[in-house]
């Protein structure tokens, strides 16, 4: 009978900790509620910016390749707005952002005259499956990118793409990740990991998948992988001085646009666009690209880190960029909106 309940109570301490071992070494995203939580409505206060660089429409209309639309300087009381790392728009109206803190923002950009001129319909919520009690850098969302009814989101910190079910502009459950490799989290690690993640269009040999981008540069170029069906490809091009990818997206043509940005004592901060034509984009090292659109604080930028393209029709693609806060007091949460004009 000792020895019996000995056994018992051996085997019972041993489940205990195997199932300690097993819960401590399981997925955090695994471990946690996968629907979304509850929605927040929260107001968003949109102030219209002139043009950058405090001119009047009838002065500048044109910032290199790009024509001004309109802008908004957007605030709110809510703590958890700001910090803007991702965006993507389900409609000319309904779009959803992702901050580094692993939230996001669900609203309607109001329009008049084709200009932004308000934000409607606003609520916060974390992302699903990602949860407060789960640490910052775990939590880090980036890039994200919508597909056939689907988001899909890369993080830099803990390295992964996560995929989510959608309703209307709202990330709705955790559904998956996308299969990456030992190569991808190498080059991925900490607060330079991977920025962005970009749908490839129908138009594209690489139709029906995905571009990341890392922010952390090798060897003086910047780094990313085609990913979606078979094994990772990876790509870089020549980095433009010392700015990094913050973000990217393609044009319905199938150029790809990268965003980038850097901050220096000496140079302040400088924001700019690149273009790679769609028939130079490819696996493998690409030399060639354009830029687009260069601009710093004497133009009224912030910190822009998302990006995203639609089409207008006619091949024009409409540009929209909005900042990462950083949930610094200094800095502001704008969103700007340009036409690029179809290339000839």
């Amino acid at each position: 009978m000792g020895r019996l309940f000995a056994t018992a109570c051996f085997c019972f301490l041993a489940l205990l900790v195997a199932a300690f071992f097993l819960t401590s070494r399981a997925s955090p995203l695994a471990a946690l509620p996968k629907a979304a939580p509850r929605a927040l409505a929260i107001d968003v206060v949109a102030q219209q910016l002139a043009p950058l660089g405090g001119r009047s429409a009838s002065e500048r209309q044109s910032y290199g390749k790009l024509e001004w639309i309109g802008g908004l300087k957007l605030s709110s009381d809510e703590p958890a707005f700001g910090g803007f790392s991702g965006l993507a728009f389900v409609d000319r109206e309904h779009f959803v952002a992702i901050s580094d803190r692993g939230s996001m923002l669900s609203a309607k950009l109001a329009l008049k005259d084709g200009r932004p001129v308000a934000i409607t319909d606003a609520s916060m919520r974390m992302l699903p499956g990602i949860g407060a009690e789960l640490p910052q850098w775990r939590r880090d969302s980036e890039g994200l990118a919508l597909k056939d009814g689907q988001a899909f989101v890369s993080f830099e910190g803990d390295t992964r793409v996560t995929r989510y079910s959608m309703q209307g502009n709202a990330l709705l459950r955790l559904e998956g990740r996308l299969p990456l490799n030992a190569e991808i989290d190498a080059a991925n690690q900490a607060n330079r990991g991977l920025e962005a993640i970009a749908t490839i269009p129908n138009s594209s040999p690489y139709a029906g998948g995905f571009i990341l981008l890392s922010e952390k540069p090798q060897d003086g170029k910047i780094v990313g992988w085609i990913v979606g069906s078979g094994a990772p490809k990876r790509f870089s091009l020549p980095q433009s001085g010392e700015l990094l990818a913050s973000d990217a997206a393609f044009t319905q043509q199938g150029d790809l646009i990268i965003l980038e940005r850097n901050f220096s004592l000496l140079g302040g901060l400088v924001v700019q666009l690149r273009q790679i034509d769609a028939k130079d984009f490819r696996a493998g090292d690409m030399t060639r690209s354009d830029l687009l659109f260069r601009a710093n604080l004497g133009d009224g930028i912030d910190n822009m880190e998302a990006l995203d393209i639609q089409p207008m029709g006619e091949g024009d693609s409409l540009v929209t960029l909005m900042s990462d806060d950083n949930f610094n007091f200094i800095q502001d949460t704008i969103l700007l909106q340009f036409r690029l004009p179809a290339q000839p």
